[in-house]
């Protein structure tokens, strides 16, 4: 029985370890430490000793270590027995795809029964997107998988099995010993007839490298020596070898370049990457004729970027070539989206209104943090709230927000299962309570998976019927970009059969206290959703969150030619009620975006009369989404209004024109 017993379990474990990680234990139960922790997975050849993370079954001992950053570490197990032979064996670390992404394990030794044994090279991956591994020894894994990487950003001698499993003959203990790396600068170079070369790693004799490991943003210097001088200069580049994995969208900024210990002049770079895993800045790259697509700089700005930035005839007998550098980190601001239950304390980002103190947080990447309001007097009840990254879809892109708690008046309250998503691909959100969301959107994501019981409500609303202060904690959790399918341009014939459609466009405004109309794609009060009336007239809500009609006509047009057109909205008896500022005020037209971001189509000189007011001048396209949007006001998304103005009170009329050129009859 204890025979059949064992080969039933070989037979799942290896469908599990040809498709995943899965711990066998009953770690879950455990407290959780403070970060990720590593481990040894192990089994033997009769599947007899076997170990998966968390408690250890009898005659197991492990030897975990709690990861706190780049650095050395140890895992092992000792065994009550010797465990005979070798099935399996991987370095593991929990959860750290999600919390250090891009990472590496470089194994410097392994040892059995106290001896090191001989070691090839592997390789750093994750079979579920969540336990970051090295394995050691795999014959599951035929080929090295697309989502590896190295330590040195080379794969090309790395493996899955990187020892003799006739060295685990008989084992009572075992140890591994690996370094983690976030990321290594370094210099790439090579001098005019290419005798001195460096790319990273190990160096070839006659060069001294002085590399750095970069574990957080900040100062660095990296340099190369040369025992003969190198003269000319080929190529140079200051490289971030898994920068792209481990500081994503990060600019390298250089301070200070130094020959023989004189510092030289040099221009504008930019930061970019060839091969998606190593950041670069070029500093000499003859063969680089346009800044590629991917090209960024610290500034906002590559208009005066270069690939070329130092003269070479300054590289004239060189034995020291020294960069100063700034690695400067993709920053963010989370924020907490509110609204009472009659919109008179509220909060949307950027400065707070009066009566409320908003305590946002800097985001820098994976981690917990916590944002918060307080109000001057009792908030009452709730309309809205969610927790909101300003920029997360682009500096961020992919990454999780799960709320782990949140606190009403100093009282952490009861939280349901929510989801992470985006109403306008730019800012990133999780719905806290959110009662126009009738379904779970096409880009609802969790860092687990599963969206089965994720809902935009997972707070109780009575919990909020008096409030002075709200905080909410939440995990931003890595997860990998997110590739949208249309990102390829349009060929000539597929724009101009778009050009020959005729579109509409559709006037559209939101209130301070959420008297609105949506764009005509909204999926729950747009055109073409199941509350369609809602779009016919000017809609608002009382404090139970009823819909008020507060009437209002509006002047659509069809859009047929290249042209000058009109939309307008004429108030109602009501007006805008109270209110006396827009948070949006906007065209939403049926243009695809990309005709207008592939340069098919142009839509400019856009004027805005609201009542008596002068017209005023103000183009703003929004092509991030699927259709094509004039913004005149976007409190969310821009800021300020881009100019004064009065909000128009009953009978009144705000018209917006503009000019489409591009289409074709």
């Amino acid at each position: 029985m204890k025979k059949s017993l064992s080969t039933v379990l070989a037979l799942v474990l290896a469908l599990v370890l040809s498709i995943g990680c899965v711990g066998f234990s009953a770690a879950e139960e455990a407290a959780a430490p403070a970060g990720p922790v590593a481990y040894l997975m192990y089994a033997d050849a009769a599947w007899a000793y076997q170990y998966w993370s968390g408690d250890a079954p009898e005659g197991v001992t492990p030897t975990n270590v709690e990861i706190t950053g780049p650095g050395e570490y140890t895992v092992g197990l000792e065994f009550a027995e010797e465990a005979q032979g070798l099935a399996f064996a991987a370095i593991g670390i929990n959860d750290g795809e999600m919390n250090l992404p891009g990472y590496t394990i470089e194994l410097k030794a392994i040892r059995v029964n106290g001896e090191a044994i001989e070691i090839k090279k592997g390789y750093t991956s994750s079979d579920d997107g969540v336990v970051t591994r090295m394995n050691i020894y795999n014959e599951w894994v035929g080929e090295v998988p697309s989502d590896a990487r190295s330590f040195d950003g080379s794969l090309s001698d790395a493996a899955p099995i990187i020892v003799d499993k006739e060295a685990f003959a008989a084992v009572k203990s075992v140890e591994a010993d690996f370094v983690l790396h976030r990321a290594t600068a370094y210099i790439m170079y090579a001098d005019a007839a290419w005798a001195n070369q460096y790319w990273g790693g190990a160096a070839p004799e006659g060069i001294t490298a002085t590399n750095v490991e970069i574990a957080e943003p900040g100062d660095y210097t990296v340099a190369l020596e040369f025992a003969a001088p190198a003269e000319g200069l080929a190529f140079t580049a200051l490289g971030l070898t898994n920068g792209e994995l481990s500081f994503p969208g990060a600019f390298l900024k250089i301070n200070a370049i130094r020959i023989n210990g004189e510092p030289i002049e040099f221009t504008k770079g930019y930061t970019s990457s060839d091969d998606k895993v190593t950041t670069r800045m070029n500093i000499y790259n003859e063969w680089v004729g346009e800044l590629p697509e991917d090209a960024h700089s610290f500034d906002g700005t590559v208009e005066d970027a270069k690939p070329v930035i130092v003269d070479k005839e300054l590289f004239t007998g060189v034995t020291k070539f020294e960069v100063d550098f700034t690695l400067v980190p993709v920053t963010d601001t989370a924020y907490l989206m509110y609204a009472d239950a009659a919109w008179a304390y509220q909060y949307w980002g950027g400065d707070a209104p009066e009566g409320v103190t908003a305590a946002n947080a800097e985001i820098t990447g994976p981690g917990t943090y916590t944002v918060g309001l307080e109000f001057a007097e009792e908030a009452q009840g709730l309309a809205f709230s969610a927790v909101g990254v300003v920029n997360g879809e682009k500096t961020f892109n992919g990454y999780f927000i799960n709320v782990t708690d949140i606190k009403v008046n100093g009282e952490s309250i009861e939280v349901g299962k929510g989801y992470t998503s985006s109403d306008d691909g730019i800012c990133t959100r999780e719905n806290l309570y959110n009662e126009w969301v009738s379904e779970l959107p096409a880009d609802a994501r969790r860092a687990d998976g599963d969206l089965e019981g994720a809902a935009p409500i997972v707070v109780d609303k009575e919990a909020f019927a008096a409030v002075k202060s709200v905080e909410v904690t939440f995990d931003y959790i890595y997860g990998k970009p997110v590739v949208k399918d249309d990102d390829a341009p349009l060929t000539a014939e597929e724009a101009a059969e778009l050009q020959k459609v005729d579109y509409n466009a559709y006037i559209g405004v939101q209130s301070t206290s959420y008297i609105f109309r949506n764009t005509w794609d909204e999926a729950n009060y747009g055109r073409d959703s199941e509350n369609a009336e809602f779009f016919t007239h000017l809609v608002g809500w009382d404090a139970d969150n009823n819909a008020v009609d507060y009437g209002g006509t509006f002047e659509d047009v069809l859009l047929t030619k290249d042209g000058t057109y009109s939309v307008s909205l004429t108030t109602g008896e009501m007006g805008f009620g109270t209110d006396d500022t827009f948070r949006m005020l906007f065209v939403s037209t049926e243009i695809p975006s990309k005709l207008v971001k592939d340069g098919y189509v142009t839509i400019s000189d856009v004027k805005t009369k609201i009542g008596d007011a002068a017209t005023r001048d103000y183009t703003d396209v929004d092509v991030s989404g699927t259709y094509a949007r004039i913004v005149i006001i976007d409190e969310y998304n821009r800021g300020d209004a881009p100019f004064g103005y009065t909000v128009p009170g009953a009978n009144t009329a705000i018209t917006i024109t503009f000019t489409v050129t591009g289409l074709t009859e």
